[in-house]
């Protein structure tokens, strides 16, 4: 957007809340501002916002009306905006109205007014003004909130059609056999299930007793990760329910022995992923206006405190990962930090469109999905821990009898 301005404190304002809301500045060019330059009084920086008020004078307004225009002009405007404060009564100066018409005169871009005030009501320029194409807007807020879907609605209008590899008919419709009474499933079959539909996951072999736990730990191959399986703990670590880092076959029986006694026999046994990476979750839940919607961010236990996730309509492409993972704050974490490598960014990015087909697939019979943490190094990424929630079949008949 680029934004014209009478006041030097509302430039400021609008600047702080579209760096807050993420709403992009034009970033004008060389020949714009030059053109700014001619126009402005001296002392006022050609810059995007623009405060081009100086002052005032018979040309005043001949001046805003050119510098809209020349802003709008430019090739990295897809909007223009006249923020100004209202009239006395909350009524608008037609003069403002001429604004936007030079902008859009300008470059055929739309153009809209905006004041920081509320109250411009049914004032009757105003009413006539959104009628010709030029809507009035109160409050700077609803106006980047606006602005922000409407570019991302031609953003996503503008984007490539999605290119998604089904899955496996036979593999779905395994599952929906398995899901349809509502269970939830073990971590042993919550992994079987997101590999079936192409997420990587650390390999995992389930042991109701100790000489089956050895075996497995023999098949994996030490070190090995020991972790309770017994039905009901949906949360492992909050009952020292897993034990890392076991280098040897006595050191298994021992944590075998203390988890059995704890928590029962049924143990899973997997290899100890190796290396550092970055943790992060994938997860889905169901709207029910909706439907299913995934969720990408960082995990480990701290999830529920850094809450810095992303959200998209299941299914997804590999570009919409990517976007997801773009959006997050700590985006920075995935591109190396000190002695960390970057993250293999495409791994993440596959593993994610996989699972959206997971979700968009089986979200009739799947209440929700916590995969946590998703360890993402360079070498790839795998889910070390995962949870899938069936979806009761009463609630899905009432689903159906809603459509």
């Amino acid at each position: 957007i680029a934004t014209l301005h009478d006041s030097g404190g509302e430039r400021q304002l609008l600047i702080d809340l579209a760096d807050d809301m993420g709403v992009d500045l034009a970033n004008i060019g060389a020949a714009t501002r030059d053109r700014l330059e001619e126009l402005l009084d001296p002392g006022l920086p050609p810059v995007n916002p623009l405060d081009a008020w100086g002052a005032g004078g018979p040309d005043a307004d001949r001046v805003m009306e050119d510098c809209l225009a020349a802003m709008m002009a430019d090739p990295a405007t897809a909007l223009g905006a006249v923020v100004h404060d209202r009239a006395p009564l909350s009524t608008i100066y037609p003069e403002y109205i001429d604004y936007m018409r030079a902008g859009h005169r300008a470059s055929g871009k739309p153009a809209c007014l905006v004041s920081n005030h509320q109250g411009s009501g049914s004032d009757p320029i105003a009413v006539a003004a959104t009628r010709e194409g030029f809507p009035v807007i109160d409050g700077i807020r609803p106006f980047l909130a606006a602005t922000r879907c409407l570019l991302g609605f031609r953003d996503f209008q503008a984007r490539e059609p999605s290119n998604i590899a089904a899955a496996d008919a036979n593999v779905v419709q395994r599952w929906k056999q398995r899901l349809a009474n509502g269970d939830t499933l073990d971590e042993f079959e919550s992994s079987q299930l997101l590999s079936d539909f192409g997420v990587p996951c650390n390999p995992a072999r389930r042991a109701d007793d100790e000489a089956a736990a050895l075996a497995a730990a023999e098949e994996v191959r030490y070190p090995v990760v020991l972790k309770t399986a017994e039905a009901g703990i949906l949360h492992k670590t909050d009952c020292n329910g897993v034990v890392l880092k076991l280098q040897t076959a006595d050191q298994l029986s021992l944590a075998y022995r203390d988890l059995a006694q704890r928590l029962g026999p049924r143990v899973i046994v997997s290899p100890m992923v190796a290396g550092k990476g970055v943790e992060l979750v994938l997860g889905m839940v169901r709207d029910e206006t909706f439907g299913p919607l995934v969720m990408i961010g960082f995990g480990g236990i701290n999830v529920e405190t850094l809450k810095d996730v992303s959200c998209a309509l299941a299914p997804f492409d590999r570009a919409q990962a990517r976007r997801m993972l773009d959006r997050l704050r700590l985006r920075a974490m995935l591109d190396g930090l000190r002695d960390r490598p970057a993250v293999d960014i495409d791994a993440l990015c596959r593993a994610a469109e996989r699972f959206s087909v997971l979700a968009a697939e089986l979200g009739d019979v799947i209440e929700e999905i916590d995969v946590n943490p998703l360890l993402a190094d360079y070498r790839g990424c795998l889910a070390l821990d995962a949870l899938v929630v069936g979806r009761h079949p009463q609630s899905s008949a009432q689903d159906q009898s809603h459509r």
